[in-house]
């Protein structure tokens, strides 16, 4: 009787190696199509692009703690900014090379991160939503008020790129390289152990304690390794504007990451870039056109929430790959598919138990 089981987990099996074979093929879809970008378009679309991938790591790590954590946070934009920030510093006070300045910008965010860190972890739910709302909020105040450093409302210039890829087109494949590298540790990261543990920890925070889990210990991590991939994104969002101002880590700025995170869809990989795609095509093209753009980017939110909690992406699983599926014989894969597209809308946007909702660490 358990034959047929053990032959559908074989990796050779049909069941498996189609729609991997698909998926496979739709991804080098994508990445011809981003490394022909330059060839197909003027200067403006390449540039929409560029910040279009690293507005989309910046939501991955916002979508590593809320979709595969269950912790929403307000306060990614501030530590964004430390990074941001922290290359300027070290590029026009101290004269660092650029190379240098990024690794020591890249550390003082880790430590900065595992520092808020620890102030948050003892709190989840709507708790954990404000400690980080209200530690965004002091990095936003030090980087308006502290003028002698940061520049206060003027900002910081001076943020050169690269010089091997100081054109735009040349910037656009640093940052393909970098935000794919970056992907690629969290699509890792994501799939370990630990990946699996903070699953747990989103669906059942209570109940990972009991079984000998360290919750709040591998919160403070995977708080400390999003920050680390936010602050990847401050330093390209820096080097692409050569310029950093208090803007971008303002509350708007972290309210918009996790916008693009629940429009792409929550615990996916992709959803986060498809998120930044439409909220940058909206912002800088289709606010040309039309006046109350905001207006129609709130509308797009709002019928997301109502008919696709699970995102773009959980979407075009329920509604196209699933049904896809079935129509090649792979009704156990469509339901799979279907079923992961559930389960982020169902457990995070609905909310934890609220028996879970205002619990802490591990008791």
């Amino acid at each position: 009787m358990n034959t047929p089981r053990l032959r559908l987990r074989r990796p050779s099996d049909p069941g498996r190696v189609l729609p991997s074979a698909l998926k496979l093929g739709g991804l080098a879809a994508v990445l011809a199509l981003l490394v022909s970008l330059p060839f197909l378009t003027g200067s403006f679309y390449v540039s929409l692009g560029t910040q279009a991938l690293y507005l989309g790591l910046f939501a991955l790590s916002i979508n590593l703690l809320a979709g595969y954590g269950g912790m929403i946070t307000l306060g990614q934009a501030g530590v964004s900014g430390i990074a941001g920030y922290g290359l300027a510093i070290f590029l026009t006070r101290f004269n660092l090379p650029l190379g240098v300045a990024m690794v020591a910008a890249l550390a003082v965010t880790v430590v900065a991160a595992a520092f808020l860190g620890l102030l948050a972890m003892r709190t989840s739910g709507v708790y954990f939503l404000m400690v980080t709302l209200a530690e965004g909020m002091v990095i936003w105040g030090i980087a308006q008020r502290w003028n002698t450093l940061t520049g206060g409302d003027n900002g910081m210039r001076g943020v050169n790129r690269p010089g091997f890829a100081a054109v735009y087109w040349k910037y656009y494949y640093f940052t393909l390289v970098v935000v794919a590298a970056c992907t690629a540790l969290i699509a890792l990261i994501v799939r370990s152990p630990f990946g699996l543990t903070l699953r747990g920890i989103r669906e059942s925070e209570g109940r990972m304690g009991p079984l000998g889990y360290n919750v709040a210990l591998h919160k403070l991590v995977a708080f400390t390794v999003a920050g680390a991939f936010a602050g990847v994104s401050g330093m390209l969002l820096a080097m692409d504007n050569n310029f950093f101002s208090p803007a971008s880590v303002h509350l708007k700025a972290s309210a918009d990451g996790l916008l693009m995170s629940i429009l792409g869809g929550m615990g996916t990989l992709t959803g986060a870039f498809v998120g930044s795609g439409v909220f940058v095509f909206i912002t800088n093209y289709v606010s040309g056109y039309i006046t109350r753009w905001p207006t129609l980017l709130g509308l797009i939110f709002v019928l997301v929430i109502l008919f696709a909690r699970d995102g773009i992406v959980g979407a075009w699983n329920r509604w196209v790959w699933a049904p896809l599926l079935r129509r090649v014989g792979q009704a156990e894969q469509a339901e799979l598919a279907e079923e992961a597209a559930r389960e982020v809308a169902s457990g995070l946007l609905s909310g934890p138990p609220a028996s879970v909702a205002t619990k802490g660490g591990p008791q």
